[in-house]
């Protein structure tokens, strides 16, 4: 027989006024925090001393209680309808659209790879994410996902990070479809296209990739993709590239086997794609299940607000408890 574990997690943070991202696991349903800067200040203001809220609570609610002004006091307890907490369920956060055929030469032999359509609607270019089906004589971008680059319309879109032209052949069938992989979180997995043999590698992702400097990386390359050394090893970004959409770590491939994408027929029997994928979560991450994420001073535009209230204090300690 199987309890749950109700479970508690503790910490704290230091706000500068502008957005702090908690790295907190997921199934967690409560959260408190407590201002430690403000302990023991008979200053003249009615900062917030301590607040909470729960997932069964409304979103943007919560409760409060502000120092009271020009004394080392708290005033009672109040709640708030707004700027409050919410939590956030992301088990539906990738959304994806209808298949659209592609024609001519499906997806050309080209840098970067162009797909043919006679339907571009909904597409823009440097934004839009498309995931590529059944690309028969190039099924080793099948199931693929994409950023849009260069459109023509109602002709034509490019893969704009992705370079076929080393590939046998062009695809001579296939279908794609417009994903929505915009997320609250952090991404756990991107994947690869290229990755260079030098001193630090340089690897290309076929999605813009949101990473940043000095975060943590690990390398997944299966042997049908040739550069067996670098498969599971641990790499730190040193530097990115947002122009061609690159990451550069601190992992000496100078003298690895090259990367290249497997045949068309290879793939055909299954494959699992290159990628790299974070060692830390900067934000919640979380499937099936309610999350909280808490950010300080302002909202993150068309996702939620999430305790907006007057924190003008440094540093804060919080924690969260629940069943798991």
């Amino acid at each position: 027989m199987s309890s749950p574990l109700h479970a508690v997690l503790s910490g704290s943070f230091t706000s500068d006024g502008s957005i702090v991202n908690l790295s907190l696991p997921s199934g967690y349903n409560d959260f408190q925090m407590t201002n430690i800067s403000d302990i023991g200040s008979a200053a003249a203001n009615t900062n917030v001393m301590k607040a909470r809220g729960t997932s069964l609570m409304l979103d943007g609610s919560g409760y409060y209680s502000p120092k009271t002004s020009g004394a080392a006091t708290i005033a009672l307890e109040a709640t708030t309808l707004t700027g409050g907490f919410t939590f956030v369920s992301n088990s539906a956060d990738i959304v994806i659209g209808a298949s659209t055929a592609l024609n001519g030469t499906p997806v050309n032999q080209a840098s970067p790879a162009v797909a043919n359509t006679g339907t571009t609607t909904g597409l823009v270019a440097g934004s839009s994410v498309v995931r590529m089906f059944s690309t028969t004589g190039m099924l080793q971008i099948s199931s693929m996902d994409f950023t849009v680059g260069t459109i023509v319309g109602s002709t034509s879109f490019e893969l704009k990070y992705l370079i076929s032209s080393g590939f046998a052949a062009a695809a001579s069938a296939g279908s794609f479809r417009i994903i929505n992989a915009t997320s609250a979180f952090y991404p756990r997995r991107r994947f690869i296209t290229a990755i260079s043999a030098a001193a630090s590698a340089v690897i290309t992702l076929s999605v813009v990739h949101q990473f940043t400097v000095g975060q943590a990386i690990r390398v997944v390359v299966p042997s049908v993709f040739g550069m067996t050394q670098i498969n599971g090893l641990v790499g730190n970004i040193t530097a990115i590239s947002t122009a061609n959409n690159t990451i550069t770590v601190d992992i000496n491939s100078s003298g690895f086997t090259a990367f290249a994408f497997p045949t068309s027929a290879i793939a055909g029997a299954g494959i699992t794609f290159a990628q790299v994928s974070l060692l830390e979560r900067l934000l919640l991450i979380a499937c099936l299940s309610l999350t909280v994420i808490c950010l300080m001073m302002q909202p993150i535009t068309n996702l939620f607000q999430v305790f907006p209230l007057e924190l003008p204090f440094k540093r804060a300690a919080f924690s969260i408890s629940g069943l798991l």
